[in-house]
């Protein structure tokens, strides 16, 4: 009997929205791991002969905001294919649960994406590019061999990313 009011009460909330982000997640849904230095090093690095499109945003970065069904878009359009899609948020990692999981589920985010937990700013930045100032949004695409090819800082439209990345891959 008290497992069926258990019950009761588990999806009640549930329908109401009651529970946190990571109770009400289906199976399969997205999840937002921290990511240190040598964490963007082996995301760089391993590339498994694909290319990596990796956008540095955050929630609070309005241009973020619009260019994000556009990284989806691309990864989509490389499934399975000759490029890996993954993102970096720069918010605070405690904000996941509050700000970035609420983001990527309400549109639907398929890709990996990481929360900077790098205690200096500087090391991240430095991680990618030592000339880039750290302004969001910033996509870096690197080569197959984990070699950084393009940098595209600002918002950037759909056939932006899709012409960088073609000319990454001709020139492999």
């Amino acid at each position: 009997m008290k497992r069926n009011i258990s019950l009761l009460l588990f999806f009640a909330l549930l329908s109401l929205g009651f529970l946190p982000a990571q109770e009400r997640a289906k199976p399969g849904t997205i999840e937002v791991k921290t990511i240190d230095v040598s964490g963007v090093h082996r995301l760089i690095t391993d590339r498994h002969g694909k290319l990596l499109v990796l956008n540095i945003w955050a929630t609070w970065c309005q241009p973020c905001i619009e260019e994000f069904p556009d990284i989806e878009r691309i990864r989509q359009s490389f499934a399975d294919s000759v490029a890996d899609v993954a993102a970096i948020s720069v918010d605070y990692p405690d904000e996941v649960e509050s700000k970035i999981l609420p983001f990527l589920t309400s549109r639907h985010i398929t890709f990996p994406v990481y929360v900077s937990a790098v205690k200096k700013e500087e090391d991240f930045m430095n991680s990618l590019d030592s000339s880039w100032s750290g302004g969001v949004p910033a996509t870096f695409i690197f080569d197959k061999h984990g070699q950084r090819r393009a940098f595209l800082f600002g918002q950037k439209s759909l056939d932006v990313f899709k012409s960088e990345i073609d000319s990454v891959m001709t020139a492999q």
